[in-house]
């Protein structure tokens, strides 16, 4: 037998097994899925109509306390009428039919101790049960009896089915009358929504009384006795229909412990098998079936018997394939190894190339880390010159304090000549406070002087404690100058995603633009607002000076651009890199009162200030 001949027998082998198996495994699971699905549906529709109806469950009583209902009942019992006129109770079947309108019920209804209607919402129709005796309904005999009805039937004057809920109507704590609702069952077709699967619900006999076949109606899902037939049929309750059965199930106990069933279309027709799955109504006593044709678990299994068809036999082909290439693989060897001799060289040069890049990437970072020192240096600088033009502002913040102490300590030398202990006590105390006073004003400096370690450098700030460090800083420069501030109250809440003291580097270079701006100005102002818009935090910085030309706009943030005559024109290029540097925006235009506004946008941390 040639080789290929083996191969064929071989894979038609493996193959047979295999699709054996992979069938079986397959309608066990699309079984079991099927069966699952229809578990879960028939338990979402059992849970809509036990919502449905518990809308009406605890109607009838509500309604039966309305005193309006009394005086037929009573008209009734005392006249001993056995047949209401329809002009007398006129009234109250409006009264029914405008309840039964507010409620969506199909039918209200008033029904005397002797079973006959009095008033009914549907009194004007031709099927109106106003005159009719519903004494041998069950529901009727459970609210005469002082409990609240519930019932499923079919209506006995429009052959529609319903169920029924009723209640006692009393006077004085006795029953004179029911107040019966009946609710159209056609609401289940609106909620189901299972093309695919089929339904039926049946009482506590297995009987269906609604289902999607129609041709299930009526009949029973096991086999009843002749006297449980003549006990339903002498009910009314499905009418007259002969109830047959539509499987051999012995009790509906034994239905449910089936999950494959087969039930026949109509008695007299073959029976086709169903996987089925069962949910209990525990408070309408009822049973609802979710049915799915066990043809659906075989035509999975053939499309998926069919799928492996096809990818075996293309790896057989594939396998077949391979075999036939491989001695065509043994002859390319030789070229391979020839070739791993070229790759091996080219690999070397690689490896060289590979060396030099690695040098020229360290030159790279190195000349980046110097950049970044270069830019922080600069940073520095920018700070240092800043508080050069605010060293007279800083020499008048200390020689204040410094007067004053010089005055408390002449004076106390002369009050202790004078023996004015507690007196020179005070000038001490005095002199210990400005003493603070004084390392406060060098401490807040000295932070703003700092150079900035990297590595300590915070990600984040409040930006009001910030604009109130940085108005601290330029406190004397604005007094001496008589700048009235405008200040709004600022949000505690914003904390942006910027190192604070870059931040108020950045305020005091806008502080100190205006104050240059401000110069020979009858009344100078400088506002600061501060406010949180769409994840941004918004600080804007405005005077009432002279302004800033177009071209000034433009050329502001350039390097060396300057109005000053002694400046250096890094000041507001500064501040712009470090505002980028956080993802940040600043810009300017003109104030509406007059003169320059600069405003800074910094996006808000979404951390938690400590």
């Amino acid at each position: 037998m040639s080789s290929k001949k083996q191969f064929f027998y071989f894979a038609l082998l493996v193959g047979s097994v295999g699709a054996m198996l992979i069938g079986w495994l397959t309608f066990s699971q699309v079984q079991q899925h099927l069966s699952e699905k229809i578990t879960s549906d028939v338990a979402q529709l059992g849970n809509k109509i036990d919502n449905q109806l518990e809308r009406y469950s605890q109607l009838p009583e509500v309604l039966a306390s309305d005193p309006r209902l009394l005086s037929p009942l009573l008209d009734a019992m005392s006249n001993h009428k056995t047949a209401p006129m329809d002009s007398q109770y006129q009234s109250v079947s409006q009264l029914l039919a405008q309840w039964n309108q507010t409620l969506g019920a199909d039918t209200l209804y008033l029904i005397d101790m002797a079973g006959t209607t009095l008033a009914s919402s549907n009194w004007q129709q031709a099927d109106s049960f106003v005159g009719q005796n519903f004494s041998y309904r069950p529901y009727f005999q459970q609210a005469a009896s002082g409990q609240n009805g519930q019932y499923f039937a079919l209506g006995a004057r429009s052959d529609k089915r319903g169920y029924y809920f009723s209640a006692p109507v009393k006077n004085d704590q006795r029953i004179i009358g029911v107040l019966t609702i009946k609710v159209d069952l056609s609401l289940l077709a609106d909620i189901w929504q299972y093309e695919d699967i089929e339904y039926a619900i049946t009482d506590e006999l297995g009987i269906i009384f609604y289902s999607s076949e129609p041709e299930w109606l009526y009949h029973s899902l096991t086999l009843l006795s002749e006297g449980i037939r003549q006990q339903v049929k002498q009910s009314r309750q499905y009418g007259q229909v002969d109830i047959a059965a539509l499987t051999e199930a012995t009790s509906l106990a034994a239905f449910n412990q089936q999950e494959i069933q087969a039930l026949r279309q109509l008695p007299e027709t073959p029976a086709k098998t169903y996987i089925t799955a069962q949910h209990n109504m525990d408070k309408a006593g009822w049973y609802i079936y979710g049915l799915t044709p066990q043809t659906k678990a075989f035509e999975y299994m053939g499309q998926v018997l069919l799928l492996f068809v096809l990818i075996y036999t293309l790896l057989c082909i594939a396998v077949h394939s391979w075999w036939q290439t491989y001695r065509a693989r043994i002859a390319l060897a030789n070229l391979n190894s020839r070739l791993e001799k070229r790759v091996s060289q080219r690999t070397r040069r690689l490896q060289e190339t590979n060396e030099q890049l690695k040098i020229t990437l360290n030159q790279y970072e190195h000349s980046q880390a110097e950049l970044k020192q270069t830019q922080d240096e600069l940073l520095q600088a920018a700070k240092l010159a800043m508080l050069g033009e605010l060293s007279a502002s800083i020499n008048h913040e200390i020689n204040q304090p410094l007067a004053a102490i010089r005055t408390y300590a002449e004076n106390g030398r002369r009050l202790l000549e004078k023996q004015r202990y507690d007196t020179v006590g005070r000038n001490l105390d005095e002199i210990i406070q400005l003493n603070k006073l004084i390392a406060e004003i060098i401490a807040r400096f000295k932070v703003f002087a700092r150079k900035q370690n990297l590595q300590q450098t915070t990600q984040r700030a409040n930006a009001a404690d910030s604009i109130r460090s940085a108005l601290s800083l330029m406190r004397s420069a604005l007094i001496k100058q008589g700048v009235i501030l405008r200040l709004e109250d600022f949000p505690e809440d914003i904390v942006i995603n910027i190192d604070a003291i870059q931040f108020e580097q950045v305020l005091v270079n806008l502080i100190q633009n205006s104050l240059q701006a401000l110069k020979d100005q009858p009344e100078p102002q400088i506002g600061i607002t501060l406010n949180a818009d769409a994840g941004q935090a918004l600080c804007c910085v405005w005077d009432n000076g002279p302004g800033l030309s177009p071209e000034q706009k433009q050329q502001v943030f350039d390097p060396f651009y300057t109005t000053k005559e002694d400046g250096l024109g890094l000041g507001m290029t500064i501040s712009r890199r470090i505002i980028d540097a956080y993802q940040g925006a600043i810009s300017v235009k003109d104030h509406l009162g007059g003169g320059a506004e600069f405003t800074v946008s910094l996006p808000l941390t979404s951390e938690i200030t400590p």
